[in-house]
């Protein structure tokens, strides 16, 4: 049957290192200009996730030593995950493609490793994290909120609840966000309408509808050089008359979810899905700032070509784009001052699953199939308002096209009256992509390229129950991450005879094999879980970038991610004083290179070397007390010290940031109103949150760069400084 809310807590009987966030913890999260849907999971350990800007901008997330494309991200078990670039937020510099927001989503399961193939989805490598949807309660009754904070962030949301009317239960939500952002130049704007149906039967078959719209609007904060940020002040960024990004993102998904039960032993379930991304960016970058001798630092935003004056290459392409910025502006610089970048993304699909609940034994059959479609494009000229003319004045125009197909059954097994569990099962995967370009100023010739890749995934889990109180757990998983769309983009180049080639795809999958061991162990009051795992990699992927705007993905050898992970909770209800809760996680994470490779820039990743952007050590202690409708909590989180990327090369060097704590804090108080004389209102909830209470400044992510005189400095994002958000809540 389906679940609508998470539990408390995981089963002991699971056979799969597991998490869980509750309703009632997702109540307690800060309205802050940095709270945001995965940035909600830091909390859980062996999770790093943190937002550049407000309301979402620019939000990374990463899940043990994994990024956001080598992870599953779900909505009621339907991929978040961008069918043509792995990640959710920010994948492909969609910088502000919000599509859910914490007000949307009931609860969280949190999935580590591969788990189960009824469980994971495409991309999970690392893991699975499966929002529940918000839900209608069946009662008729509204709900206004608003909040005000630092950096004049301001939400309100209303929310409509129309009772039960023939079955139907029916929520409607509309939220509206804004705010300055901590740093200069980093404003954003968010509209999120949210609406939630469901329908049952004496019967037992239910129906549900799940639907959300959201657009973004807002600019881009940079990786800005440290020397900088030393210099005019901790949070500095370029003024808008410089350079700025303009991010406009609008995007929806819908799910229609039907279960049947039948036949007293079996269950039909299905879903139909889909969904879209448009993402448009403007970008300007004033030629008078370019990089140069008083000015030692690139821009991230540059015209074509090299040097401070670039040539218009692609006009010595036989057949390449017109486009000639000296001619129409001037100069080429001035000429190509402003680019436009696009990427709308579509998707539908349907996942049926059949369960057969036997003696002793639940059998589950089910698969997916996913059909995208992505159209790509950027245009650079020398005014905001510019033509998209193909063959003109287009760096690319692409048109991809892929279809994701899974089958998969698998086999839940009780012995030993229950205290011995075991989950075998297999998935096949498949992935057919084809991507056609255009003429264009990285593209001398149209061409159309493509493949088929497919894989046969194995898992199996196993949990023995030694005791009421104490059980132990094992699991083995393999599977594939399949090649983001970059890796097409190399396809089309020009031989040493001047002739047009088409070159076929030489990125390889990423493999994995996955081994998790775990124990729990609870009582009434009490819990201890504890885990380790180890997962090794071949044909890891590395991500790369040149600094016009091209990206690409090569395959970097093998590597090996392990790690432990330790969870502690405590409840004592019902003191004198009140009621306590208290968590305790601590993760630790390895993530190394297991071969020596060469990247694009010729720079020598040697076998031992770690990762980048991977915390070894990650820490969080979360403490709540109740008493007569007061609510306080707090959150201590630290943060371990992580490597720095190369910013173009996408692979590690030995500069290091990070290891910091920081310390949340939240007080509210809920009171019951007798609604006939209070307007309607039947309850009131005020909330103070302050976020990063001790102002801690830190980096969310850094990288190496060179300046113009060939000196190494560090490029960085600082997270966050100290946040106050107050809270009103009326429920009619």
């Amino acid at each position: 049957a389906q679940r609508l809310t998470a539990p408390a807590e995981v089963p002991i009987e699971t056979q799969y290192s597991q998490g869980t966030i509750t309703a009632d913890q997702i109540a307690d999260l800060s309205r802050g200009a940095a709270t945001t849907l995965q940035t909600l999971l830091n909390g859980q350990p062996s999770i790093f996730a943190f937002t550049d800007g407000p309301l979402g901008t620019r939000t990374t997330i990463n899940f043990r030593a994994f990024n956001s494309a080598q992870f599953a991200e779900t909505f009621d078990g339907i991929a978040l995950n961008d069918v043509f670039n792995g990640g959710v937020t920010a994948q492909a510099s969609n910088v502000n493609n919000v599509l859910l927001i914490p007000a949307n989503i009931d609860s969280v399961q949190i999935y580590r490793g591969i788990n189960d193939p009824a469980v994971n989805s495409y991309n999970s490598l690392g893991g699975t994290i499966d929002y529940l949807p918000r839900q209608p309660t069946g009662r008729f009754g509204a709900e206004v909120e608003a909040s005000y904070g630092s950096f004049a962030t301001a939400e309100q949301r209303a929310v409509v609840n129309f009772g039960e009317v023939a079955g139907i239960r029916q929520v409607i939500s509309f939220d509206h966000a804004s705010s300055n952002g901590w740093a200069p130049s980093t404003k954003d704007r968010n509209n999120n309408l949210y609406y939630s149906a469901n329908w049952s039967s004496d019967r037992g078959d239910r129906l549900a509808l799940y639907a959300v719209y959201n657009v973004n609007s807002g600019f881009t904060p940079f990786n800005m050089p440290a020397p900088l940020l030393q210099q005019y002040g901790g949070f500095y960024q370029w003024p808008y008359s410089v350079t700025y990004e303009d991010n406009n993102d609008s995007s929806w998904m819908s799910i229609l979810d039907y279960d049947l039960p039948f036949g007293g032993i079996f269950e039909f379930r299905n879903k139909v899905f889909g969904g879209s991304n448009d993402y448009r960016r403007t970008s300007y970058s004033n030629p008078a700032d370019q990089q140069s001798a008083t000015q030692p630092y690139s821009l991230e935003n540059t015209p074509l070509g090299p040097g401070p004056a670039g040539s218009a290459f692609w006009l010595s392409y036989p057949n390449g784009p017109t486009y000639d910025p000296g001619a129409v502006f001037g100069s080429n610089d001035v000429g190509t001052a402003y680019h436009f970048y696009g990427y709308k993304a579509w998707a539908v699909g349907d996942s049926p699953t059949l369960v057969a609940n036997l003696p002793g034994n639940t059998v589950t059959l089910g698969g997916n199939y996913t059909y995208g479609a992505l159209h790509s494009r950027e245009y650079w000229y020398g005014a905001y308002d510019m033509p998209n003319t193909n063959g003109y004045n287009d760096a690319w125009d692409e048109s991809d096209i892929r279809a994701l197909m899974s089958v998969y059954l698998q086999d839940e097994i009780s012995l030993l009256g229950g205290d011995l569990h075991l989950t075998p099962g297999v998935k096949y995967l498949r992935a057919s992509t084809s991507d056609h370009d255009s003429i264009g100023f990285y593209y001398p010739f149209a061409g159309t390229i493509g493949d088929v890749e497919h894989f046969v995934s194995p898992t199996f889990g196993g949990n023995y129950r030694i005791t009421p109180n104490l059980a132990l757990y094992a699991a083995y998983g393999r599977n594939i991450k399949f090649p983001d769309i970059f890796a097409y983009y190399g396809g089309f180049q020009v031989d040493s005879n001047g002739n047009n080639v088409t070159v076929p795809v030489t990125v390889k999958p990423e493999y994995v094999n996955d081994y998790e061991v775990g124990a729990r162990w609870r009582n009434d009051s009490y819990s201890l879980a504890l885990n380790g795992y180890r997962e090794h990699f071949t044909n890891t992927f590395i991500s790369s970038s040149l600094p016009s705007g091209v990206s690409f993905v090569s395959n970097g050898g093998s590597s090996t991610y392990e790690g432990v992970e330790l969870e502690l909770a405590a409840t004592l209800a019902r003191t004198q004083v009140g009621d306590f809760d208290a968590r305790f996680n601590y993760s630790r994470n390895k993530a190394i290179f297991d071969s020596s490779f060469t990247d694009y820039a010729g720079t020598a990743v040697s076998a031992g070397q770690p990762l980048a952007n991977v915390p070894k050590d990650i820490a969080n202690l979360q403490l709540g007390w109740q008493q007569a409708g007061w609510r306080a909590t707090g959150a201590l989180r630290f943060v371990g010290t992580e490597y720095a990327d190369q910013f173009f090369a996408g692979t590690p060097t030995g500069s290091k940031y990070g290891n910091y704590t920081l310390v949340n804090v939240g007080l509210s108080k809920s009171v019951d109103l007798d609604a006939a004389a209070s307007l309607g209102v039947r309850a009131l909830r005020l909330s103070l949150n302050v976020d990063n209470l001790f102002n801690k400044y830190y980096y969310n992510e850094a990288y190496t760069d060179s300046d113009i005189n060939g000196n190494n400095f560090l490029r960085a994002v600082p997270g966050f400084p100290r946040v106050f958000t107050g809270t009103v809540d009326f429920k009619f």
